[in-house]
């Protein structure tokens, strides 16, 4: 007799946070903050108020970005999966316009006429290109303080100066940003500046491991880090890889955790631009030391010309940065980082005003939570922590019962949409 059960799937959206004018002038204090709640979901969403302040150009900087060569095709007929190519002259793709009706239809579509065509992506990057303004007032937020702001100003000057801004470019209705990892599997963070709401699939680095499994067995030359695969989410609920979705408006922030995996589409044109940084745990948790993948993928968007050695950052060296950027006590106007095996000495000054003392340290869980039901046979799973992972979530979506997601009233910056 075959013994059978209920199997609950919660799929909730990732904690919201909101951010007031001096706590965005040390985001970087702010993030190292909630950062138990980014490392459960893989990432956070960040809502500054009206009162925030961006540096922001008057004009938007002219880019006039073609999609990238690249389209969408199935692994095979029997799977939710999608390999990323490149386009040659004899492939025919399809460039009918996407219709979304609702967040599964993007999926559905691709379903549909991916049997007998292939797609483009319709995206692009511009690296090393950017909307916000340099050297403004420190009042104003300004992406570009982002990586010496965060733990790689140990690294020194040249690894900080190749960490720039990546404009992306969503070229109309259903454009797709394929799975991907930040670059040396650092934390990133996105600033969605016009255009159509971005979708966002959030998988956890402690999810890595079992998915990798999962691809392997349909091809072991599949790259999870550098935008070779689309994975429909009916995929992940199948193998029960627990996975966190956004929903990014213009003016929000969406920030990942180091080596987490993401991948999203767009409802409309729009544009977005990103930066990395590190946390202490980015080298406490051997993020920093991981070996570099050995695969041969053609990675057109990165910025870090060489791997960043993670023997600059000391214990020591570690301490003191946490003391003088990311703790909330310290007052401090300069803090000299010396590492005894080293003979330099760096001296940084800090500021009083570059504190980050949180009014709002509980998230805002969204409501709308997705419960799926289905009859299972018993057998044993490939993710034992899978069943915790979600008990866990459905515990912390009740305790927050109540808590409703408040819509934020922020003025809306235009940019000129080039084709």
């Amino acid at each position: 007799m075959i013994t059978k059960k209920i199997v609950f799937f919660v799929m909730v959206d990732v904690p919201t946070f909101q951010i007031n004018q001096k706590e965005l002038q040390n985001i970087v204090g702010f993030i190292h903050n909630k950062e138990r709640v980014l490392k459960k979901y893989g990432a956070i969403k960040i809502q500054p108020n009206i009162q925030c302040k961006f540096a922001l150009k008057k004009k938007p900087k002219k880019l006039v970005l073609h999609p990238i060569t690249k389209r969408i095709a199935k692994v095979n007929s029997n799977n939710l999966i999608y390999s990323v190519r490149n386009i040659s002259r004899n492939d025919k793709v399809n460039e009918q316009t996407a219709v979304i009706s609702d967040e599964c239809s993007p999926w559905s579509d691709l379903s549909s006429y991916l049997n007998n065509d292939q797609r483009q992506l319709n995206i692009s990057y511009s690296l090393n290109s950017t909307f916000f303004l340099k050297k403004m007032a420190q009042v104003n937020f300004d992406i570009h303080r982002i990586p010496k702001m965060s733990l790689l100003r140990l690294a020194g000057k040249e690894i900080i100066s190749e960490c720039v801004p990546c404009v992306k470019r969503a070229h109309g209705i259903g454009a797709i940003f394929p799975l991907s990892c930040t670059e040396q599997h650092l934390f990133s963070l996105d600033y969605h500046h016009e255009g159509g709401i971005h979708h966002w699939y959030i998988i956890p680095n402690d999810k890595r491991e079992a998915l990798s499994r999962l691809i392997n067995k349909e091809d072991s030359s599949i790259c999870l880090d550098h935008g070779q695969i689309v994975i429909d989410p009916l995929f992940l609920d199948k193998h029960h890889i627990r996975y966190h979705r956004i929903k990014q408006c213009p003016n929000e922030f969406v920030v990942l955790s180091a080596d987490a995996l993401s991948q999203s589409f767009a409802e409309d044109a729009s544009w977005s631009e990103s930066i990395v940084f590190a946390l202490p745990s980015w080298v406490e948790e051997g993020h920093a030391s991981k070996p570099s993948s050995s695969c041969q993928c053609d990675i057109f968007n990165r910025s870090l010309s060489k791997t960043i050695d993670d023997t600059v950052f000391s214990k020591e060296m570690i301490q003191q940065y946490i003391k003088s950027y990311l703790d909330n006590n310290t007052n401090d106007k300069s803090i000299i980082l010396k590492d005894q095996n080293y003979s330099s000495v760096m001296t940084t000054s800090t500021m009083d005003d570059m504190q980050s003392s949180s009014c709002n340290d509980e998230p805002i869980i969204p409501s709308n939570v997705k419960l799926m039901f289905s009859s299972q046979q018993v057998v044993p799973s490939h993710d034992s922590a899978s069943n915790v992972s979600t008990t866990s979530l459905i515990s912390n979506f009740l305790n927050e019962d109540g808590k409703y997601e408040s819509d934020i009233n922020n003025g809306q910056f235009q940019y000129q949409v080039l084709e």
